[in-house]
């Protein structure tokens, strides 16, 4: 496993953030078959969705319901959600909704979306997630950690952890869509 450190700028919009962009153009390329449920203005993936519908992503609606409504395989995932119960909720008030106590636990947030979205993704494909965490999807879902960028963004802010696993095996997790 590869680890590095790098500064940069902190950027509300994570892909623009130098080093990150970087990263992502050596794993994701031109974007063909990778899927970003929470994609906002500069997502690279192909299949594109943002809650607030003035982003240019291509679908706007609950990032659960989108992976549900996904058919098919695909190269890869990011996964860049608002990286607290706070951005959750600034989120989805700023598109008119009233978040519940269920939006707003980060934990269900993520791991449901991950649910969806797992089995979908071609073993080899990959898993690029973003937050203040190295969780990332996960051994029990059938990845392995392959690079870790940690990037410092300044004193007063907290770093953005990016993690890529690589997809092994198939997941030990039954996905929402074979409920």
């Amino acid at each position: 496993m590869k680890i590095s450190r790098v500064k940069s700028p902190p950027n509300k919009e994570t892909f623009k953030i130098k080093p990150i962009k970087r990263l992502l153009e050596r794993y994701v390329g031109d974007g063909k078959g990778w899927v970003d449920p929470f994609a906002g203005n500069n997502s690279p993936a192909e299949f594109t969705n943002d809650l607030n519908p003035n982003t240019k992503a291509k679908q706007h609606i609950k990032s659960v319901e989108f992976c549900k409504k996904l058919a098919g395989s695909y190269c890869g995932v990011l996964f860049d959600p608002p990286y607290s119960p706070r951005q959750i909720k600034e989120c989805y008030e700023g598109v008119g909704l009233k978040p519940s106590m269920k939006d707003t636990q980060n934990c269900l947030l993520y791991s449901e979306t991950k649910k969806a979205i797992i089995n979908k993704i071609k073993v080899g494909g990959y898993a690029i997630t973003f937050g203040w965490n190295s969780n990332g999807f996960g051994k029990r879902m059938g990845f392995e950690i392959i690079e870790i960028l940690l990037v410092s963004h300044s004193a007063a802010h907290n770093d953005t952890i990016c993690v890529v696993e690589r997809k092994v095996q198939t997941s030990l997790f039954r996905s929402e869509v074979e409920e």
